[in-house]
């Protein structure tokens, strides 16, 4: 919908060129409010809906048309650097072409290339041997062995305290103390963690009947697992507990054991230190790929000129060449693009040049991008009302299906209206190509 906010002479006298010819864009809000108003309410197919859902498809509709309908190629300009590579865009999705911009200005195509890319590369020792990352960045994973009597064998009030680290990089112990005597005034009487302290502590309650080791060191698995700091499994009441988190530097109060509230070296839950420390070892990568150092090392040929031949490309029996292959019969330059790094890597003849890469975003990169032409307005509408109704319980099929082809249809009209063919521009293309050729 069309609405001016301002006169010609404030549109024309304006500083700001970000706002010449916007008039040819709808904001997503409007589109929004615009469907709120048309599509909802009393009588209507969509009766009701949160703005939200109607934010959600309208959105979704800007993405796709983004990458086949909408006018959304957007560019950068760099000067390729020494070390021959280009970072990918912030809001890449895909690239539509790759040109080097000579000194009349004119953009030349790049190709890509399918015979390199930039592999990782293992480090390797004199004989073959592969290196890795240094083991000295160990990591304190600590492992533990807790083994459990039966319940008869504990004492009201005994306790097992674990370390963590808390959200904001304190560190902390977790209390797992065990109830034998089902006193309801216990837990707040008795000298435990639970009155000492105020950090967090599970109960495990062993009564009303005697337990054996493998029952109590189930009930202790499942409150140390609860904690959702610690990896608890219990086999036959000894209790493998691993730690979630780094320790590094607690190793020495990562874990204890106390009776009665003060420690006790008779308390008969025996606690084994059988790890400590994950090494941090890995498979190590070189600084450079022997193939991407060859591939920007290597001055390409001319293969235009009289060195085709000699390349051992396709020759005849008299040694005429023929067969030229498109991708390779240009001195342009070639490209690859690594998206595992996000770089785009060029050949070595393209030092120092002049790159323009055109790529298409999803338009959802800044609030200012979120528009919609208005060729495509009312294909966004039927979007959102097909996302909408397509995705109701007991909504009758045909109605989605007719939705669906609407919604087809205005997206074929608006990719049509938007790729801006003009008949005057077709007619002289045609006019050229009945030119015989001599």
């Amino acid at each position: 919908m069309g609405l001016l906010s301002q006169n010609q002479s404030t549109y024309y006298n304006s500083n700001n060129s970000d706002n010449y010819g916007d008039y040819q864009f709808t904001s997503l809000a409007d589109i929004i409010s615009g469907f709120m108003v048309a599509y909802v309410g009393e009588s209507k197919l969509i009766s009701k809906v949160s703005r939200t859902d109607v934010q959600f498809h309208g959105m979704r509709a800007i993405q796709e048309f983004s990458y086949d309908i909408f006018r959304s190629v957007k560019s950068q300009e760099i000067e390729v650097p020494n070390t021959l590579r280009m970072i990918l865009p912030q809001d890449y999705v895909n690239y539509v072409k790759l040109t080097t911009s000579g000194s009349d200005g004119v953009k030349r195509n790049l190709y890509p290339t399918g015979k390199t890319s930039n592999p990782f590369s293992i480090e390797q020792s004199a004989d073959g041997d592969y290196s890795f990352t240094n083991s000295s960045n160990n990591q304190d994973y600590r492992k533990l062995e807790i083994t459990c009597p039966g319940s008869d064998s504990i004492n009201d009030g005994d306790h097992i305290s674990l370390g963590f680290v808390s959200s904001s990089g304190v560190k902390k112990l977790i209390h797992f103390i065990f109830d034998t005597n089902q006193d309801s005034n216990w837990r707040s009487s008795q000298s435990h963690p639970a009155n000492t302290n105020y950090e967090p502590k599970f109960f495990i309650d062993l009564y009303p009947v005697s337990m054996t080791a493998d029952a109590v060191g189930g009930l202790l698995a499942e409150q140390i697992n609860d904690s959702s700091y610690f990896t608890a499994v219990n086999n036959n009441g000894v209790v493998s507990v691993t730690f979630n988190q780094i320790l590094e530097n607690y190793a020495d109060t990562s874990y204890s054991k106390s009776g009665d509230g003060s420690d006790n070296s008779d308390m008969p839950i025996q606690i084994t230190n059988i790890g400590g420390t994950v090494s941090n070892v890995n498979l190590k990568e070189q600084d450079e790929s022997n193939t991407w150092s060859n591939y920007k090392s290597h001055k390409p040929i001319d293969l235009r000129g009289d060195h085709y031949e000699s390349q051992n490309f396709i020759v005849d029996n008299t040694g005429n060449r023929y067969g030229l292959d498109p991708q390779h019969a240009h001195d342009n330059g070639t490209f690859y693009i690594d998206y595992s790094k996000g770089f785009i890597h060029f050949g070595s003849n393209l030092a120092g040049k002049t790159i323009v890469l055109d790529y298409i975003s999803d338009g959802l990169g800044t609030a200012e991008e979120m528009v919609v032409h208005k060729f495509a307005e009312e294909a966004v509408y039927k979007w959102i009302a097909y996302g909408i109704i397509s995705s109701r319980s007991n909504m009758p099929e045909y109605i989605v299906q007719r939705f669906k082809k609407e919604r087809f249809a205005e997206a074929r009209k608006a990719k049509i209206r938007l790729s801006n063919i003009k008949i005057e521009e077709f007619t002289q293309v045609l006019k050229g190509l009945s030119k015989p050729i001599k």
